[in-house]
């Protein structure tokens, strides 16, 4: 233990740790509930994997949304950075730490990562690997799994070391469903600038936008928009966006959050002609480090 060291990682310290095998007393394994709902889950359902009942979830393997997405996932698995480390490889000192012996608290993710892959897809990549080759034990509450290579029956190089509680994992997954969306990618943006969000219905119900968002005396008007089926908008597309801002309140002002490689140049002028504030990606991701890009657009466009 005393020679095993990760920057910004903390091993366990266990005095009463609990003896187990990768090989299953009982076969099939017995498994809680929860745990299998979320082998189910890693199987079929959570986003962009070769399943026919998988969705398409973009933010899911972004690169500039990383940190977000990832943070979700730790959140709902109850992990501080401390328990979380990303290696170039994972040397054999720390695999034997956990390999026969457990020690029954604090869950622990050891990973490392293909070339561009985001953290969440790499947590889940490693999961269902663990489990489609049999490399894991459910002990006590918790499953502990290894993303080893293997060639007959031998077990080589290790990628990747779970030790996490099923129904913790559970949560991260229907999270990446529930909550990993550009709405509240948005809402969050918004929140750590000091904005008060609320769904728009509450404000007024005879509009159809996404938030309320208040700051200082100011009132806007947000509307998520994502187009998947576009390499870039037709103009019917913008007109459909224009019209839906029509006719608000005076006191609201427009915003569309949207991935502008999608808008023309002609097409963000006849928006910004309309007085809509254009938030996209790069300004989404400056808010999230707490610059409050509506505050700098409004001041920087008088006619607002």
């Amino acid at each position: 233990m005393k020679n095993l060291k990760i920057k910004g990682f903390e091993f366990e310290s266990c005095k009463e740790k609990i003896p187990y095998s990768l090989i299953h007393d009982s076969k099939p394994i017995r498994l809680s509930e929860e745990m299998t709902m979320a082998l189910e889950l890693l199987l079929w359902y959570v986003p962009n994997i070769n399943s026919m009942q998988s969705s398409k979830n973009e933010l899911v393997s972004s690169m500039d949304f990383d940190d977000f997405v990832f943070g979700i996932c730790k959140e709902k698995m109850n992990l501080n950075n401390s328990d979380v480390c990303f290696l170039d490889d994972i040397s054999p000192d720390v695999v034997n730490f956990y390999l026969k012996v457990l020690c029954p608290r604090d869950e622990k993710l050891i990973l490392t990562r293909a070339l561009n892959e985001s953290k969440t897809d790499s947590l889940l990549r490693h999961i269902r690997n663990s489990i489609a080759h049999g490399c894991f034990n459910v002990v006590s509450d918790l499953f502990i799994g290894f993303d080893f290579k293997s060639s007959a029956n031998k077990l080589s190089e290790c990628s990747a070391i779970i030790k996490i509680k099923p129904q913790n994992l559970l949560k991260a997954l229907l999270a990446l469903e529930d909550e990993v969306t550009s709405e509240r990618l948005a809402q969050i943006a918004l929140q750590r600038t000091g904005y008060y969000v609320e769904k728009f219905g509450k404000y007024d119900s005879s509009h159809s936008f996404d938030f309320f968002v208040k700051k200082d005396d100011k009132n806007f008007a947000l509307e998520v928009k994502k187009y998947n089926g576009f390499e870039t908008l037709p103009q019917d597309e913008v007109d459909k966006l224009v019209r839906q801002f029509e006719n608000i309140s005076k006191d609201l002002i427009p915003i569309l959050f949207i991935n502008t490689s999608l808008l023309t140049d002609k097409s963000k002028e006849r928006l910004l002609q309309e007085k809509i504030i254009i938030l996209d990606i790069k300004n989404i991701k400056k808010m999230l480090n707490k610059r409050d890009m509506i505050g700098e657009i409004v001041k920087d466009s008088g006619a607002l």
